[in-house]
């Protein structure tokens, strides 16, 4: 669009100057005559005027625009057509967009990244929670201010997500392709989890001041999207760590429901990254010397079973009673009894000796005792 309209009126507003150009039109400052304020005025592109489809997304940019009243989304004030030019009001936000912070001063604090990226989170969580999906997730389309206020711009690409029917092909790829995902290259259903993809590579190009996939060709980035593991922050900038490579892992999964639920959960997982550690609790504080730790109380002793107590013992072991009982049997069924009552009282003395002289009879003794005392 040539800049004639620069220092003219345009449907009750001034032309001021042309501060850059969004998804299908020039952005201009100028000024609401009737009530004196400044204003961010979107007029639709010359070319893309003659075409009815660009008019109706146009429109349709201002209606889902103004849907949404939130802090980090530019407010509309008016939208409307004059001299056959569509146009948008909104609210002029001073300082630049994203892209050209990240020009001017490359790759952003690790902390002051994440308080960028759970702000357009945020507003994304407010368009999904409509039914609305960006599509066009990039710095290009993120304003910030001298205080680091965010504000996601640019809906013109936004699209309502019907639950009955699938929101997928259109004929032509829609989006950046720097931040594209997976499922807006192949032309399949997209939903919140496109916008989470797209938010993902922003994190990558703000903290390593590269986009995620920075090849040469159209092709060669596409292919990449759809093919290649998501980057890790740590291999490109080692000084960060590997705190963020599992956000972007998990930010750029190639499938949708491996990736965050929500864009919100992005923002606070790398929130949660840049946070300081909680410093350790004080010891507290002493009037006097510490007592001396005290010996912990000796269990009683284990009186020692008495000779009398290891011969009843003995005696009524079960195996020694059942070997005088099976040989005495035995000597029964034989009809032999007689002869085998000395025998039978033999082994059996000579078992109970056996049992008297083992050490683990005492132990079992012992064992019982101690079983009583507990």
């Amino acid at each position: 669009m040539a800049d004639g309209l620069i220092a003219r009126q345009f449907a009750g507003y001034r032309i001021d100057s042309r501060v850059g150009r969004g998804g299908m039109g020039v952005v201009y400052r100028a000024t609401d005559l009737a009530l004196d304020r400044s204003v961010a005025l979107k007029v639709l592109d010359d070319e893309l005027a003659k075409d009815p489809a660009f008019r109706r997304r146009f429109v349709s940019e201002s209606k889902l625009a103004a849907s949404l009243d939130h802090p980090n989304v530019v407010p509309i004030y008016a939208a409307g057509e004059s001299d056959g030019m569509p146009f948008i009001a909104m609210r002029f936000v001073p300082g630049a967009d994203l892209r050209s912070v990240l020009r001017s001063e490359g790759r952003l604090e690790p902390a002051r990244a994440a308080r960028i990226i759970a702000q357009v989170a945020s507003a994304l969580d407010a368009a999904h929670a409509r039914a609305l999906v960006h599509r066009d997730v990039k710095p290009a389309n993120v304003l910030v201010t001298a205080e680091d206020h965010v504000y996601l711009t640019d809906f013109g690409l936004t699209k309502r997500v019907n639950p009955d029917t699938e929101a997928t092909r259109t004929g032509v790829v829609l989006g950046t392709l720097n931040y594209m995902a997976p499922e807006q290259i192949r032309g399949t259903t997209i939903g919140p989890y496109t916008d989470v993809y797209s938010l993902g590579c922003m994190v990558v190009h703000l903290i390593t001041g590269e986009v995620p996939f920075p090849v040469e060709t159209e092709e060669a980035k596409l292919w990449a999207h759809v093919s290649e593991r998501p980057p890790r922050p740590s291999e490109r900038v080692p000084a960060l760590g590997k705190a963020f490579d599992p956000i972007v892992a998990r930010a750029m999964a190639k499938v949708p429901v491996q990736r965050y639920a929500t864009a919100g959960q992005v923002g606070e997982a790398m929130l949660e990254a840049v946070r300081p550690p909680a410093p350790a609790p004080a010891a507290p504080a002493t009037a006097g010397p510490a007592e001396p730790p005290r010996a912990a109380p000796r269990p009683p002793a284990t009186r020692a079973p008495a000779k009398r107590e290891l011969l009843v013992a003995a005696l009524s072991d079960r195996f020694n009673v059942g070997v005088l009982a099976g040989l005495l049997v035995v000597g029964a069924v034989l009809g032999a009894i007689a002869l085998m009552v000395p025998l039978a009282v033999v082994v059996y003395a000579a078992a109970v000796w056996r049992s008297y002289r083992d050490p683990d009879t005492a132990r079992r003794l012992t064992e019982l005792e101690e079983g009583r005392r507990a």
